[in-house]
């Protein structure tokens, strides 16, 4: 893993039940901001209607199973992670596994260390949770994000189905230990 962000000034917190609606806001921004120019209309429709409607944003930040971190610049949303303890995928090879499953930074802040923030601060919290693996799904045909996990020590080491709408896509699972 390569030594913590010293980019630009970000102020990080853990979402709560107040920021739902911003939350789910910035959520169905950034997703469609990385995903709407290769997918379809409709099938970024279906996705986004269903897994950023603000009744699901409320319940996954009332799940105790789930964490979101919360970045913003100068008051400003600039990105959130998702935490989410529970069942790997049968692939994950580590022990004590926690899934980081969301990840994202507006489009004209990627690559000016919001991501790497945001995960940085991903791994503290499961680190101090006492859980030894972080995992995720990334699509494979998310170059720019898989060179990235790589870059941050991150392996692969499987794959599996991941629904857009109507359309089956291929996620990459990757890991990454967090007692090195």
């Amino acid at each position: 893993m390569s030594d913590a962000p010293k980019a630009m000034s970000l102020d990080i917190r853990m979402a709560v039940a107040g920021d739902a609606e911003r939350l789910t806001a910035l959520a169905r921004e950034t997703f469609l901001q990385a995903f709407e120019a290769r997918n379809t209309a409709e099938n970024m429709r279906i996705y986004c209607d269903k897994a950023f409607a603000l009744s699901t944003i409320q319940a996954e930040l009332a799940d105790p199973a789930s964490t979101f971190i919360w970045a913003e610049q100068q008051g400003i949303p600039a990105g959130y992670a998702k935490l989410r303890r529970g069942p790997a995928e049968a692939c994950i090879r580590g022990e004590k596994p926690v899934e980081l499953e969301r990840i994202y930074a507006m489009s004209d802040l990627i690559g000016a260390g919001v991501g790497k923030t945001l995960l940085h601060t991903s791994i503290k919290i499961a680190q101090a949770e006492g859980f030894h693996t972080l995992w995720l799904g990334v699509w494979e045909g998310n170059d720019r994000a898989i060179e990235f996990y790589t870059r941050q020590g991150f392996s692969s080491v499987g794959e599996h189905d991941f629904l857009l709408g109507k359309e089956l896509q291929t996620d990459f699972i990757m890991q990454l230990d967090l007692r090195c």
